[in-house]
């Protein structure tokens, strides 16, 4: 019998999060740490937030719609997490609770598994929190960020915030010729295979298309990428990173990537 109980790490939502619980334990097994990880279903953020202070909670993964209430209980914010407004991850340090955002760093490696993002155009669709962390991580790495999406002023405010482009609605969206790449931030086509947050656009096959969603992995949006000869980026692959990242906040090891990736393609197929 272990003299001692193991790190406990966990997921904070308002909904089973099965996803996240087989993900984080396959890398601490990887890892051959001690480490156990489980979902706490809430519905009071502020006595979640408790809830790590008193069990001594090693570090929570925060899902919607908690990620900007429980800004106001920590302890202190990456400055990136400022600046987008929410919180995926909560790392707990001496006592110190600390809010990160890995949803944008999830984002930029994904899309920097195929291309350098430096000086590229990039057409981004949606304005709500996805398209925050997304837009906040491309600005950082130099690209030319261009914020289209279905209210006019939910983009001008995203654009104002991080000195992006104002394209305009979903509806303006001109296609992809004068873009590098596109990035579809909105929530169309989750769990709707038939589904594209734009139709009939224009897809030039020299465009990167990303979709964020990951359920169903192959959106329509991604099809009709694929079909057109675009390179393509799946939303798993940001769920991937970001993930990684909370792994290293936690527990200080390099993520084991290939294992995750297994873990998430395997359950993201049981939820399709």
């Amino acid at each position: 019998m272990s003299p001692t109980l193991p790190t406990l790490c966990g997921s904070m939502a308002a909904h089973p999060y099965r996803l996240a619980v087989e993900l984080h334990n396959a890398a601490y097994r990887e890892l051959g740490l001690d480490y156990t990880f489980v979902y706490f279903g809430i519905t009071d953020p502020a006595a979640g937030i408790e809830a790590i202070r008193t069990l001594g909670i090693r570090g929570m993964n925060v899902s919607m719609p908690f990620k900007a209430a429980v800004i106001p209980y920590l302890d202190r914010l990456d400055p990136a997490a400022r600046a987008i407004g929410a919180v995926n991850t909560i790392d707990h340090r001496d006592g110190v609770l600390t809010g990160y955002n890995t949803d944008y760093i999830g984002g930029v490696k994904a899309l920097e598994e195929v291309t350098s993002l430096a000086g590229t155009r990039i057409a981004l669709l949606g304005a709500g929190g996805a398209a925050r962390a997304v837009s906040y991580g491309l600005a950082e790495k130099g690209g030319r960020v261009t914020v289209f999406n279905r209210s006019v002023e939910r983009a001008r405010q995203l654009a104002d915030d991080f000195s992006l482009r104002l394209g305009g609605s979903l509806h303006d969206f001109p296609g992809c010729d004068g873009f590098d790449i596109l990035v579809n931030c909105t929530a169309v086509g989750f769990r709707s295979a038939d589904d594209s947050p734009v139709e009939q656009i224009a897809l030039n096959r020299d465009t990167i298309v990303m979709d964020v969603v990951f359920l169903p992995s192959d959106t329509k949006l991604l099809r009709s990428a694929e079909a057109a000869g675009c390179r393509t980026v799946r939303g798993v692959k940001m769920l991937l990173y970001q993930a990684c990242g909370q792994v290293e906040l936690y527990t200080g090891c390099p993520p084991p990537v290939a294992i995750m990736e297994q873990v998430i393609e395997r359950e993201v197929r049981n939820l399709q």
